[in-house]
């Protein structure tokens, strides 16, 4: 018997490891090849995609519509006059901006999503949450200066932060990197499809708009490293940025939250300065982005709300919302930005940009009428300015003031004339969403001119003036980084106050203003 148990025993050992896949495989699982197409992370990248603009409700209030846009012109706030429009914000308002995206939200999914892929650029579902990454720590770097970056892990508290010059170069990395993964993925590659709330799963589309966000990144560090700012706009030129309205970057929601901030809650207003300029130009997107509002006088049909004046309370219904619904797509970054972006580019003689600053002007003018659907007409030759703010039915509200800024391109203009024109025009163009980007180029640009508001910082925030050469000086700069910090990070925290060049506080300008 033992003679021939030991070859039977190994006949049978031999036959089963050789077909064990085969023979033990459940006929109703998955391969190994279909489980590699599963999408991984699909929820995670959800996500994050619902915070580059916050789509919850209070992040949106608390990060968007409370701090960005009363100091962008683009929002008043009727309950919330005496906090950040008087630049006196709650500390634990200023907190919230990081400790609820940052910590709570940002870095917990992006982790999930870089375990799952082992921190893999190669493989593209870890290289588009890269650009979300960077999408969403763009306004908060813009926001607070120095953050923790890329010294990060997961589950680490105790983290040094980036000087935000090097924060900046390390984005800019990562996006480069994460590009040059979406370029080579398949336009009819959609396994992501149903995890793409913004382009149904193209990747070639998420290449436009990664590149486009690198070029919003070059021109704001423009005026402290221009070497650096212009290798990183030439990169993306070259990939390829938007420049389509088709390939707009845009979110549908049946939830917008700007909707609930005015309509729902009655927290917010369409600021006076927008309005204020759009009626100076007679704009025709008035109607697509503003309510009217009942005479006021003969010329009143559309009316904004001074921020910033702590005293009065206003009847509301005076005032214009955001035209809006519930169902409206929410917009990250457009042709039109881009468009004008380069022409500021051209304007510095960065010649790779391929047009003129006046073409690529008015190509950023028409690209934005065109996005609403409204006809342009004689727009282009408008020479209206803005003038004082007149409310009459809240005296207490006017203010005396006047800003050259025209529509009309004059080649006889001086740079800094013509700067105010890009600028302006881009401001307009990116409203509503665009809040924390219009606050950025107001702080590095100075335009549009905005109306001051009443100062009760106590000294540590500057009135906001015009400089002689037609800037906006002073105003509010920056928020403080968060006081939660000190007891979950504090050696870093103090560390990084060291980065900024000033003081810890909402009169200290970040980086990439020049001093």
């Amino acid at each position: 018997m033992k003679k021939y148990i030991i070859p039977v025993l190994a006949l049978i050992a031999t036959a089963c490891t050789k077909d064990f896949e085969i023979y033990n495989r459940n006929p109703y699982g998955a391969t190994a090849e279909e489980l590699s197409r599963v999408p991984q992370g699909g929820n995670e990248l959800v996500n994050l995609q619902r915070l580059v603009v916050p789509l919850q409700e209070n992040s949106y209030q608390m990060c968007f519509d409370l701090v960005a846009t009363p100091f962008s012109g683009y929002a008043a706030q009727p309950k919330f006059q005496s906090d950040y429009p008087v630049y006196k914000p709650r500390v634990g308002w200023t907190n919230y901006v990081f400790d609820d995206t940052y910590a709570k939200h940002l870095y917990p999914t992006y982790f999930a999503i870089k375990r799952y892929t082992q921190g893999d650029m190669n493989k593209y579902n870890f290289a588009w949450a890269t650009v979300l990454r960077v999408a969403i720590t763009h306004w908060l770097t813009d926001s607070y200066g120095p953050l923790p970056y890329s010294q990060m892990e997961e589950g680490k508290q105790q983290v040094p932060y980036d000087r935000q010059d090097v924060l900046y170069k390390n984005m800019c990395e990562d996006l480069k990197a994460a590009i040059n993964t979406l370029k080579t993925i398949d336009a009819a590659d959609r396994l992501y499809a149903d995890y793409d709330l913004v382009y149904g799963g193209n990747m070639q589309q998420w290449g436009k708009y990664a590149n486009s966000l690198l070029l919003r990144l070059s021109i704001r560090m423009s005026d402290v490293n221009e070497a650096q700012a212009k290798e990183y706009a030439q990169f993306a030129l070259q990939n390829g940025v938007i420049t389509e309205n088709a390939d707009n970057a845009q979110i549908a929601t049946k939830d917008n939250p700007a909707f609930k901030m005015a309509v729902d809650w009655g927290d917010s207003r369409a600021g006076a300065d927008i309005v204020d300029y759009m009626n100076a130009f007679s704009d025709p997107r008035r109607e697509k982005y503003f309510t009217k509002v009942a005479t006021r006088n003969a010329n009143e049909q559309y009316f904004g709300m001074r921020s910033g004046i702590n005293s009065v309370r206003a009847d509301i219904a005076e005032y214009s919302l955001p035209n809006l619904t519930k169902e409206t797509p929410v917009v990250w970054i457009t042709a039109s930005e881009v468009a004008f972006i380069k022409a500021e580019m051209a304007l510095k003689g960065w010649t790779f940009v391929g047009d003129t600053a006046e073409n690529l002007y008015r190509k950023g003018i028409e690209l934005s009428f065109a996005q609403h659907n409204v006809a342009l007409g004689s727009y282009l030759s408008n020479t209206s300015t803005r003038g004082d703010h007149n409310d009459v039915k809240q005296a207490a509200y006017n203010a005396s003031f006047s800003s050259p800024i025209t529509v009309k391109w004059e080649n006889s203009a001086t740079d800094e004339q013509k700067l105010a024109k890009i600028i302006t025009q881009k401001w307009i163009a990116m409203y509503p969403y665009n809040s924390h980007e219009a606050w950025a180029e107001w702080r590095r640009t100075g335009y549009p001119n905005l109306l001051p508001p009443l100062n009760i910082s106590g000294g540590t925030v500057a009135d906001l003036t015009r400089a002689a050469n037609g800037k906006d000086q002073g105003g509010f700069r920056r928020l403080p980084f968060s006081t939660e910090e000190v007891v979950k990070n504090g050696a870093n925290r103090n560390a990084a106050i060291g980065f900024l060049g000033g003081a810890d506080n909402a009169g200290t300008d970040l980086w990439w203003v020049r001093r």
